[in-house]
């Protein structure tokens, strides 16, 4: 699998070459997001240009389809000399002096990092393992719960049962207890109407 760069080169930019290689130096091998914020608070003309150039450079790779930005580094930076202008400017007595306003021409590369690459998407897949084994863990807790309710419900209607088994008992015992005693009560009257004409006699 190859790397996928991105370029962006400006030509005949207005600043000195000497003064843009400091700059240069600084952001060169690092990744394309530290650089840009190196740039960011680097107080220099070249600075300005360079961070110009380093965002074109990363358009131009999201352009070409790479996945991430974070995982671009700045592989190469070139700042050639360009054509150096004269202006004049006149002095005392007829004298001239000349002003030289150098030119300079820059190239930015960034390209992705492999690497970095590799162990996003081993984390990414490891991430994704572990919410699949979360997800198979609750499926499992989830269909041992509705067993051990069944398992309460079954008990609890068995407890149910013996209740209304033991509530029916006792009122068949109630019922039986009332014949009973309707029963004596019957005879007890039936032995006083008996009674009643003996003692009349």
């Amino acid at each position: 699998m190859e790397a996928i760069e991105a370029s962006a080169t400006l030509k005949f930019g207005r600043v000195s070459p000497q003064k843009t290689r400091l700059v240069a130096d600084l952001i060169r091998g690092k990744k394309a997001d530290d650089a840009v914020k190196i740039l960011s608070f680097t107080q220099k003309k070249g600075a300005r240009v360079l961070l110009k150039i380093l965002k074109s450079a990363i358009a131009n790779a999201e352009v070409k389809n790479v996945e991430d930005t974070e995982l671009l580094d700045v592989s190469q930076v070139w700042v050639g000399q360009g054509p150096v202008t004269r202006r004049y400017k006149p002095r005392a007595r007829g004298r001239a002096d000349v002003l030289r306003r150098p030119t300079s021409h820059i190239t930015v590369v960034v390209k992705e990092d492999l690497k970095a690459k590799e162990e996003a998407a081993a984390k990414l897949a490891e991430l994704e393992a572990k919410k699949a084994r979360k997800k198979a863990e609750k499926k499992k807790a989830a269909g041992k719960k509705p067993k051990a309710a069944a398992g309460k419900s079954e008990k609890e209607d068995k407890k149910k049962k013996s209740a209304a088994d033991k509530g029916k008992a006792e009122a068949k015992d109630k019922k039986a207890g009332t014949k009973a005693e309707q029963e004596r009560e019957a005879k007890a009257k039936a032995k006083a109407k008996t009674s009643k004409p003996e003692k009349d006699k």
